[in-house]
């Protein structure tokens, strides 16, 4: 159903994939062997983010564990991505 998608589960999905990629973003920025990576942290971690979400999905479904993939768990996967790329680009000037 349409509420699925503000539940809890979605919102510690997106919290935890905030979490990852404020990090991911800021060791990218600061390292120096990769020049590459520091020029384009922004879109490869975007990608990576939302890459290891969907990875963790398509696990989930085909692996006979007992778990299931769910499109609402991707979407807040990628929304936490996106959000903490977004609150990292708005606050660069003081980091």
């Amino acid at each position: 159903p349409p509420w699925e998608l503000i539940s809890f589960d979605t919102a510690a999905h997106a919290f935890v994939f905030l979490v990852l990629a404020v990090l991911s973003y800021f060791s990218a920025r600061r390292q120096t062997r990769f020049p590459a990576l520091r020029r384009h942290a922004f879109g490869l971690m975007l990608g990576a983010g939302v890459a290891f979400g969907a990875l963790i999905e398509v696990l989930q479904m085909t692996m006979d564990l007992g778990r299931h993939g769910e499109w609402s768990d991707l979407i807040g996967d990628s929304l936490g991505t996106a959000a903490g790329l977004l609150g990292m680009w708005v606050t660069r000037r003081w980091w």
